[in-house]
């Protein structure tokens, strides 16, 4: 199925699925209570300040195509095309944002990244874990070289120029109480009871 085919049929569908390669792929629903409030964070947050450049906030139900058999749904979408009542997809989707759900890390890190990347429009990808202190994001710079930030400290902001805004991580995990990131701990391996090299 192409893109444009998935577009036109899954407007009579209720449940939620992606196209990957022509292939229909149904979508996890029942997100947990974190994932939503951080969706909801999120888009709270970025709304009042994408508005006044021209963009649109919307969340998981604005398709980015990444490819001609390819459409992803991603958690949340900061589209700054032109602006269509009536479209199904962001016509230039600058910010998206993947929130962590069980199972589909592992995706969201590798196929979508390389989808997302290869998005001529997409300039920041947020990749978010709603359980703990953990944010990444990937920034297109200079000659379409994409650079990684990572945040891990509740105290740190974001900023995001391209879409005329800033976040500070607290507004993202704002009502929740996430675990702190997993910090690397040094093992004894000489039998002195000192970290090995």
């Amino acid at each position: 199925m192409s893109a444009e085919q998935f577009l036109r049929w899954i407007r009579a569908e209720e449940d939620r699925f992606e196209l990957v390669d022509g292939r229909i792929v149904r979508m996890m629903t029942g997100a947990k209570q974190s994932h939503n409030v951080v969706t909801a964070n999120i888009v709270a947050a970025l709304l009042p300040q994408a508005r006044p450049g021209g963009c649109r906030t919307t969340a998981n139900d604005t398709a980015v195509r990444t490819g001609p058999g390819s459409v992803r749904y991603p958690d949340v979408v900061v589209d700054c095309g032109p602006s269509d009542p009536d479209a199904l997809e962001a016509s230039s989707p600058t910010l998206v944002v993947e929130v962590a759900s069980p199972g589909t890390s592992a995706i969201d890190a590798t196929d979508k990244l390389d989808e997302y990347q290869g998005h001529g429009d997409v300039r920041l990808i947020l990749f978010v874990d709603p359980d703990r202190v953990s944010v990444k994001l990937y920034r297109r710079g200079e000659g379409g070289r994409w650079e990684i930030e990572k945040y891990d400290d509740l105290a740190q902001g974001i900023a995001l120029p391209e879409i005329g805004g800033s976040r500070a991580l607290g507004d993202i995990y704002a009502a929740l109480d996430p675990a702190p990131p997993p910090r690397l701990r040094l093992v004894d391996v000489s039998g002195t009871g000192r970290a090995g090299p």
